[in-house]
């Protein structure tokens, strides 16, 4: 079932995707609206740690992105209003919860789409200019990645801190597979003064991993070695991270959309490095050198996540 009237959030500009009246009304109903939320999980939400800050301040909170309910849990954490962005388009298409987004207060942006990439930055810069706080996830889609804590940043926190001069606040939500309990931490407001993109960014990233490293230390289940003796973890893997997906409804194949993440090219990830490997003419001269590359390639293809989801996704 669609959605009805929520999707033109999809197609408001810069200049009617809010109103002064819609962000004052939206701040007045928000200690009411935060305590409803934690109705929208089963998940019992701890809040492990949260600073003091300035009443009246509006902030950008960037927080980590990795299962169905950290949206909600994290909203219901924090102590004010935030217009979070959203970048999901089959969610606002067919999930109800979305209603909940559009009554908090939300900001579409289109990730595929560079235009609809740089206006979210404007409206984020004219929700604070009023007043009202926003809430990002800059790593873009879900980390489903199986070492890293927090995915490298795209660059928003960065862009609306240069803008407005508004503090950031990290945060972290860890949710362990299976568990009944979702767990926040957030940290101490930042400035990026004196400091570079690539500065500021990994100041931020390495905020937030910090405190999902404390999380995972102190709630994470503990595995012996000898419980994956015989079994493709990796695989393993990509399946719980696939039945994290389907928590949610999905109407059809979005994965091209849904697993973005930021691809930087003075750091190249591994899946980079692959698709530069793919457009290699193989010839005579470099066989020798290529051949066991390739042969790698061949082997890691079944565990590209992008490509399981793509054909898995629906399999019940």
């Amino acid at each position: 079932m669609k959605n009805i009237g929520i999707t033109k959030v999809m197609k408001w500009g810069v200049d009617d995707f809010t109103s002064p009246a819609g962000l004052m009304i939206r701040r007045m109903i928000n200690p009411v609206f935060r305590r409803l939320l934690r109705f929208g999980t089963r998940r019992k939400i701890m809040i492990e740690q949260y600073p003091k800050l300035e009443r009246g301040q509006p902030y950008i909170f960037s927080a980590t992105h990795s299962f169905d309910d950290d949206i909600i849990s994290t909203l219901s954490a924090i102590d004010r209003n935030a217009y979070v962005l959203i970048g999901t388009t089959d969610q606002i298409e067919h999930n109800p919860q979305m209603y909940a987004g559009w009554l908090n207060g939300m900001i579409y942006v289109d990730r595929l789409d560079p235009q609809s990439r740089k206006d979210s930055v404007s409206k984020m810069v004219k929700v604070l200019k009023h007043g009202t706080s926003v809430l990002i996830f800059p790593e873009g889609g879900w980390n489903n990645t199986e070492n890293l804590l927090v995915q490298p940043l795209f660059s928003g926190p960065y862009l609306v801190h240069q803008e407005t001069g508004c503090p950031v606040v990290p945060i972290a939500a860890f949710h362990e597979h299976n568990s009944d309990k979702i767990y926040i931490r957030a940290g101490q407001p930042m400035s990026f003064e004196n400091m570079d993109k690539h500065e500021s960014l990994d100041a931020l990233r390495d905020a937030m991993a910090s405190m999902v490293y404390e999380m995972v230390e102190a709630h994470c289940t503990p595995l012996k070695r000898d419980d994956l003796r015989g079994t493709d973890f990796h695989m393993a893997f990509m399946e719980e991270r696939r039945l994290e997906y389907l928590r949610v409804r999905w109407s059809r194949d979005v994965w091209d959309e849904e697993l973005t993440f930021y691809q930087d090219k003075e750091h190249p990830t591994p899946e980079m490095v692959w698709a530069f490997i793919d457009r290699v003419v193989v010839h005579r001269q470099n066989a020798i050198i290529l051949a066991p590359i390739l042969l790698r390639r061949e082997v890691d293809k079944q565990y590209d996540f992008k490509e399981y989801m793509h054909h898995n996704w629906d399999r019940k």
